[in-house]
């Protein structure tokens, strides 16, 4: 029969789940010389996905993978992006290291042929991603009530935000960095010329807050973020509904409906963004945008 991802239900530690039977040996293949076909391989493998759960480790990540012919020996080849994993296994359940789209096929022998299957695709959601970590505090989904504190800091050259050029940060040839001196204007140099506001990022449901520096509440709203890489060096994008601590020295301007900041350093203690006059087609050197650092407390 043909097979699809079905999938499967937790209860407490048990994992129960439906799997398609092995066929009946009806074809002639290895009898008399003929190999099997890879529709008919295909056909006698399983790959059982888990579903996800709010608040789970465990979820789509894990692929139960089983040959219903262990007979047609071979390998399970797992394809993620350029990386490719082999398993070779006849019944086993294996973790995929991160979220994306994937590809799984097996290759066996048949009658001392090589065989190929058609690859079955799926996507994993549930891996927990490092900027969860990095951004929160959180050490994984199960890790409901992290949240972090995140205050402005002072870099080496004196600034806690600025307007500065576009692009500066790209030239690590010439020793440059996301925290070197980019500033052309509105250099705040302390945190007492700007108050000891603070913002708290929690995990769960990726709230956002922001806090005067008596501690009243100012904002709240929600944050999000991706990986995408814009231009050189810039390692995601951070995306607010609403205003982030220093907005008032920002001259591109922030809102309470989005906002988008570009990653320059994300460390479990550090956080440098870059909110860009142009998004596209920025001239480093020439164009620029507001630079923020920040420090978890």
């Amino acid at each position: 029969m043909k097979t699809y991802f079905k999938y499967v239900i937790l209860f407490a530690a048990a994992v129960t789940f439906f799997s398609c039977d092995p066929l009946e040996d009806k074809s002639n293949f290895d009898k008399d010389g003929t190999s099997i076909s890879a529709s008919d391989l295909k056909a006698a493998l399983s790959c059982t996905q888990l579903p996800n759960q709010d608040g789970k480790v465990i979820g789509d990540q894990y692929v139960i993978i089983k040959n219903n012919r262990p007979g047609i020996g071979g390998v399970w080849h797992l394809v993620h992006g350029d990386t490719q994993y082999t398993y070779g296994t006849d019944n086993d359940t294996i973790i995929c290291p991160a979220n994306g789209d994937y590809k799984l096929y097996y290759v066996g022998i048949s009658a001392n042929k090589v065989v190929q299957t058609e690859p079955f695709t799926f996507n994993v959601t549930n891996v927990f991603d490092e900027y969860d970590k990095y951004l929160t505090g959180a050490k994984d989904k199960s890790d409901k009530a992290a949240k972090k504190i995140w205050k402005f800091r002072v870099v080496a050259w004196g600034s806690v935000c600025n307007m500065g050029a576009h692009g500066g940060w790209k030239y690590t040839d010439a020793g440059y960095t996301p925290e070197s001196n980019f500033a052309w204007w509105n250099n705040v140099s302390s945190i007492d010329k700007i108050g000891d506001q603070s913002m708290s990022m929690v995990y769960d449901g990726g709230k956002l807050l922001t806090y005067k520096p008596n501690g009243d509440s100012v904002g709240s709203g929600s944050f999000s973020y991706t990986h995408n890489s814009p231009e050189k060096g810039v390692i995601g994008e951070l995306v607010t509904s609403i205003p982030v601590i220093g907005h008032e020295h920002d001259d591109e301007g922030q809102n309470n409906t989005k906002n988008t900041f570009w990653i320059l350093t994300l460390t479990d203690n550090y956080m440098t963004l870059y909110h860009p006059d142009k998004y596209k087609g920025g001239v480093d050197w020439d164009d620029s945008g507001w630079y923020v650092y920040y420090e978890a407390k």
